[in-house]
C-alpha cells in the first residue's frame, strides 16, 4: 500500500472515531495519527491537525482563536481553501492547545450558534488539549494524574450519563455561560495529544465533577 492510500485510510479511520465520538458524547474514542511531525500547520500538534484535514474544506469557513492566528490561520486557508471569516460567523472555530484560558473563552463565546429556523449552522468548536482520560466506575483518577478534570456529560446519546477527565476545563465554563436556547448552540470536539477525542455536542449538558489545582 502506497503512502497516499495509507494516509486516506487512516483519515477514514479517524473519521470513523469522530463519528462515533458524536454519537457517544463525553466517550473518548482513539484516532489513528500519522507518523512523523506534524509540519503544515504551525502551533498545533499532530490530533487537532486531523481534526482540520477531516473537517475543514473549501465549502466551510473556519477562525482562529484570537490571539493565536497569524501563521496558523494562513496555513488553514492553503490547505483546506477554507475561507477564514470571524468567529461569529465561522463554521469552525479552532483553538490550539497552547491558547490561554481568556482566548479559549473568548472563542467559544463568540461562536456562532445557528438558529431556530437552521441550529445546524451552529459552529463546530476544535480544540487541542493535552490529556483526556475516561474515568473507570468509582476511579478517582485512573493514572493519579492531579492534573485532570472530571467532567460529567448527560443528554441525547448518553443513557445516563458519560465521565471523562481532560487536563483544560476553560472550554466547558464558557460552553455553559453560553445559555443558549435549544435547538441552538455550538459542537464542541477536543482531541489531545495521543489522539483521543470525545465530543460535546450542542445537546448535551456538562456539568464539572471535581476541579484539578493550576487549571487552565
Amino acid at each position: 500500500m502506497d503512502a497516499a492510500l495509507s494516509e486516506i485510510h487512516r483519515i477514514q479511520r479517524s473519521f470513523r472515531a469522530v463519528m462515533e465520538a458524536m454519537a457517544r458524547p463525553g466517550r473518548p474514542t482513539m484516532m489513528p495519527l500519522a507518523a512523523g511531525v506534524q509540519k503544515r500547520y504551525p502551533g498545533i500538534r499532530k490530533p487537532l491537525a486531523t481534526l482540520i484535514d477531516m473537517l475543514v474544506d473549501q465549502a466551510t469557513t473556519f477562525s482562529i482563536a484570537n490571539g493565536c492566528d497569524g501563521a496558523l490561520a494562513d496555513a488553514v486557508s492553503a490547505e483546506t481553501h477554507a475561507r477564514r471569516v470571524l468567529p461569529d460567523q465561522s463554521a469552525f472555530v479552532i483553538i490550539p492547545e497552547d491558547a490561554d484560558a481568556p482566548c479559549v473563552e473568548m472563542a467559544v463565546a463568540h461562536a456562532m450558534a445557528g438558529s431556530l429556523i437552521a441550529p445546524e449552522t451552529g459552529a463546530t468548536v476544535l480544540i487541542g488539549c493535552g490529556r483526556i482520560a475516561l474515568r473507570d466506575d468509582g476511579a478517582e483518577s485512573p493514572d493519579g494524574n492531579a492534573n485532570m478534570h472530571w467532567v460529567s456529560v448527560e443528554g441525547p446519546g448518553v443513557k445516563e450519563s458519560h465521565v471523562f477527565g481532560v487536563d483544560r476545563i476553560d472550554w466547558a465554563w464558557a460552553r455553559n455561560r453560553r445559555e443558549d436556547e435549544f435547538p441552538c448552540g455550538i459542537d464542541i470536539v477536543l482531541a489531545d495529544e495521543q489522539g483521543a477525542v470525545v465530543a460535546v455536542p450542542r445537546t448535551s449538558f456538562v456539568s464539572l465533577l471535581a476541579v484539578a489545582g493550576g487549571a487552565k
